[in-house]
């Protein structure tokens, strides 16, 4: 089923620093499935969305709706979790949490399929060109998977659970966040610490520039803060009052000037890099109960896009922004 919805609308709200926030209703919203989705995941440029609703793992063309261009069913669509695209839109991945399957985008073939002993998934990413695949483990270890050499490499890197892990595109940085309240970015190659980040509580979430020099990382209380990853300095702190809020996917602007997230709580956020500040907020629409905003991208410069629990794709318009004062 697929469902058109235009509507435009434009608001004003201000930040806790007085920053005007831009708020808007989405230009555009596709349904991409009719059932509860537990897992999806937008390409890199918008133009993909992965879709795995327990029946199926369906790919669509965000610019066609009649119907997806592609899908997995059966035993490959069941019980899948998580769900990547490369950046080059060549290859994507799922995951039932024990096995990793990678496809390419182009036939739907199988590339291939890996688990890594008795470790439980928590989070994956693959770098640019869907050669190298990192994942997360609840026991506190890594793996790096080399596709092209079809060889699995685990690094012992926290003390506990790995909530979040984060690739540049090269694949040669990854990022992790762990319960261990530390984030931790390292070479893939080596498993070597470039920088140990320390937090006041367990690490959330974690994400890192495509080119591997920003990072950010958001713990389960208030420590939500931008990195300088060449020297390890901090750039900013999310300007918020809030506490105890969560992030289930986040990406930086192409020239890492603005973050963008989505939240569990159906809200989508622009954030201002050099200073924290709040730019823009937009709130998914909930067809189907409480909804979560499951992936985030930028689409040119001029618009984003969402994809939520509920199945649905919304289209967004960005803010002209100001030059900070």
């Amino acid at each position: 089923m697929v469902k058109f919805i235009l509507t435009l609308g434009l608001l004003s709200l201000f930040g806790c620093s007085g920053q005007e926030v831009h708020t808007a209703k989405s230009t555009l919203a596709l349904s991409h499935s009719d059932k509860i989705v537990t897992a999806s995941a937008l390409s890199k440029d918008g133009k993909f969305n992965l879709v795995a609703d327990g029946k199926s793992v369906c790919l669509w063309k965000n610019s066609q709706s009649k119907s997806p261009l592609n899908c997995l069913r059966g035993n490959e669509a069941k019980f899948i979790e998580i769900v990547e695209l490369s950046k080059n839109n060549q290859f994507y991945l799922t995951s039932n949490r024990v096995l990793v399957r990678l496809y390419s985008l182009l036939n739907n073939q199988l590339v291939g399929e890996w688990q890594v002993a008795d470790n439980i998934i928590n989070d994956i990413d693959i770098s640019a060109d869907g050669s190298l695949i990192l994942l997360g483990f609840r026991s506190g270890k890594a793996s790096v998977i080399d596709v092209t050499k079809n060889k699995v490499t685990i690094f012992d890197k926290h003390r506990l659970d790995i909530n979040s892990v984060s690739l540049s595109d090269d694949g040669q940085l990854a990022f992790t966040g762990s319960s261990d309240k530390k984030a931790m970015l390292w070479q893939t190659q080596t498993g070597i610490n470039k920088h140990v980040f320390s937090h006041g509580s367990r690490v959330n979430h974690v994400s890192i520039s495509a080119d591997g020099t920003v990072g950010f990382t958001l713990d389960a209380i208030e420590d939500s803060t931008f990195w300088n990853l060449s020297s390890g300095d901090v750039l900013a702190e999310l300007d918020t009052y809030l506490r105890f809020f969560e992030f289930n996917e986040s990406v930086f602007s192409p020239d890492k000037s603005t973050l963008l997230s989505g939240s569990p709580r159906q809200v989508l956020q622009l954030w201002r890099v050099s200073d924290g500040a709040l730019l823009a907020q937009w709130q998914s629409e909930i067809t189907k109960g409480r909804s979560s905003v499951l992936s985030v991208a930028y689409q040119g410069n001029s618009q984003i896009v969402s994809a939520n629990s509920d199945g649905l794709l919304e289209q967004w318009q960005l803010p002209k922004l100001r030059a900070k004062n």
